[in-house]
This record gives C-alpha cells, structure tokens and sequence, in this order.
C-alpha cells in the first residue's frame, strides 16, 4: 500500500480561508444592502419596477469592483469580491423579480447566522431493543478452521474496489 500525504490543520485552514472571506464579504454586503433599503423605505411587495431600488445594487457592486480592483491585499480583495456577489444577487432580485438565494435557509431576505447553516439533524435509527437473555450462540466455522486459536495467518495486503 501507497502512503499518502498527511494534511494538516493549517493546510485545511489555508484552503479554507479564501471561500471564507468571500461569504463574509458577501454578508457584509447584505447587511449594507438592507440599510440602504431601509434608509430609501424600498418597498419589497412592490410588484412593478423601482427606481429607488436599484441604489442597493449599484453601490453594493461599485463597492465591490472599486475594492478588488484598488486593495492591495489579497485578503481585502477577497472580501470585495464577496460585497460584489452581493451585489450580483440583489441585481437580479431586483431586476427579476427572484431571489437567487432562496435555496438557501435565510441567506436570502434574512441573513442566517453559520451555525443555523451547519446545524445537522439528529440522526435517531429505529432498531428493535435486545432483552436480557435473549442471546444466542452460534459456533462458526470456516476453511482451514482448528481448534487451536494461537496459529493465525497474516494478512499483508488488502485490496479495496
């Protein structure tokens, strides 16, 4: 068998950073967005097109696009990006009429928090319960089985399809 390489804990959080920086960025935008709105009282029932309602989008991407292209450090740049994701997705709620991120749990009109994201079901298994005596046993044999239990063969390689 091949060893392969070990990851380690920094590696993950190296990998993991970029993505992360752009879903803060994108947050952070929309929590901006929602105060622009709330400051310009948009109206979102309203079915018919908004004037007031494209200042959310605009400044979410000039925000964005200024920022990744005048920041210097790759983080910042990172966070821009994610302001101008958000920008993208109030474009097209704005314009369409749809929100493209209402797939997910409360990223959409309200925020969710990353917990509410990552929280997972709980997992109870219907099985049936064992009673107390209600056991069996069973001799089992096999191919090349003795009676000796000290002698036993060493498997050296196991191959997994």
């Amino acid at each position: 068998m091949t060893k392969g390489k070990k990851i380690t804990t920094n590696q993950v959080l190296k990998e993991l950073k970029g993505p992360a920086l752009i879903v803060l960025g994108m947050a952070g935008g929309s929590i901006a967005g929602k105060a622009i709105d709330k400051a310009l009282k948009v109206d979102p029932n309203k079915t018919s097109f908004d004037v007031k309602a494209l200042a959310k989008p605009i400044v979410q991407l000039s925000a964005g696009i200024g920022g990744a292209l005048l920041l210097k450090d790759a983080n910042m740049k990172l966070v821009a990006s994610g302001v101008g994701a958000s920008g993208v997705a109030s474009s097209v709620k704005v314009l369409i009429k749809k929100d493209i991120l209402s797939g997910f749990k409360g990223l959409g009109d309200n925020l969710a928090t990353a917990r509410q994201l990552l929280r997972a079901q709980n997992y109870n298994p219907n099985l049936p319960e064992l009673t107390d005596g209600n056991y069996q046993s069973m001799q089992i044999e096999y191919a090349n089985s003795s009676d000796n239990f000290d002698e036993y063969e060493e498997i050296e390689e196991i191959e997994i399809l």
